[in-house]
């Protein structure tokens, strides 16, 4: 069965959309024809079976109903996430949707319940498993440029308060960058712009940013840069150098360099959430 399930598969392929809407009308109709024979089986055990036309009918749902569950195990099987093994293994697991769309025909009410059950959780299961698919094929197309790896994607802890500004990240060669805003109570406070970097750059010889820089190395690997900008403002820099990275946050205007300090030295892995919220593109 498995061999001619991919002999049809290609000859439908074979033919384009004319073949292809073929070869599912052919096959959508003896499934049909035979869930109509198997309905005549046991005709007196289901009550939808007794007579020819509502055995059509049972046949047609259970048809519709299975060929639905099909679908969504196919997609998540692309997901990756679900693994139904090789070719006569996932034509086995064909017939399991079927099955149960069936078993809701089932007169009793355990064996109802029974195949309800089996069936919400098999889509909600797969439909899950579908998203989480294309969350990780979204995310993977987002961090292609990245020189970082999974575990060097580090995200600070920062002050209460706080919160990603969405979609406002970047992923390139030179690293990671995101900002976070302030959204709690009380009064405005300046966005923090927030970088990982490959190697041991120093915030002193960072050309993109204005003016001079006076740096002053901290204990603990830190390294703090203050720039005298245009209007007269400052802008401060803190960087940590941390396991052949370079983590940097950078305020404009006064800065509480502890709580600086704080926000890099509890830099963790980002979550696919988080990462998400970042890089996604928010016009």
């Amino acid at each position: 069965m498995p061999t001619a399930w991919s002999v049809g598969v290609a000859w439908a392929w074979a033919g384009g959309l004319p073949g292809l809407a073929v070869a599912f009308g052919a096959a959508g109709a003896a499934m049909v024809a035979w869930l109509f024979a198997a309905g005549t089986a046991v005709r007196d055990a289901v009550p939808a079976c007794r007579t020819a036309g509502r055995r059509l009918a049972w046949a047609v749902a259970v048809f519709l109903g299975g060929g639905a569950g099909v679908a969504l195990g196919y997609r998540a099987r692309l997901s990756g996430d679900v693994g139904l093994g090789g070719d006569a293994t996932l034509f086995l697991w064909c017939g399991l949707p079927y099955a149960l769309v069936a078993a809701l025909f089932v007169p009793g009410r355990a064996a109802r319940a029974v195949g309800a059950t089996a069936v919400a959780g098999s889509v909600v299961l797969v439909a899950w498993s579908g998203h989480q698919g294309d969350r990780a094929k979204e995310l993977a197309s987002l961090l292609e440029d990245s020189p970082l790896s999974r575990k060097q994607l580090l995200v600070p802890e920062v002050p209460d308060g706080y919160t990603i500004d969405a979609g406002n990240g970047s992923v390139s060669r030179q690293g990671f960058r995101l900002g976070y805003r302030y959204a709690g109570p009380g009064t405005a406070r300046e966005t923090l712009q927030y970088e990982v970097a490959p190697g041991n750059a120093s915030p002193c010889a960072d050309t993109t940013l204005p003016g001079p820089a006076t740096c002053t190395d901290l204990d603990g690997g830190f390294v703090e840069a203050t720039r005298r900008l245009g209007d007269g403002s400052t802008s401060h820099t803190l960087a940590l150098r941390r396991e052949g990275l370079t983590l940097t946050v950078t305020v404009s205007g006064p800065a509480d360099t502890p709580a600086l300090r704080r926000m890099l030295k509890k830099a963790h892995p980002a979550d696919d959430d988080e990462l998400l919220r970042a890089l996604r593109f928010t016009p």
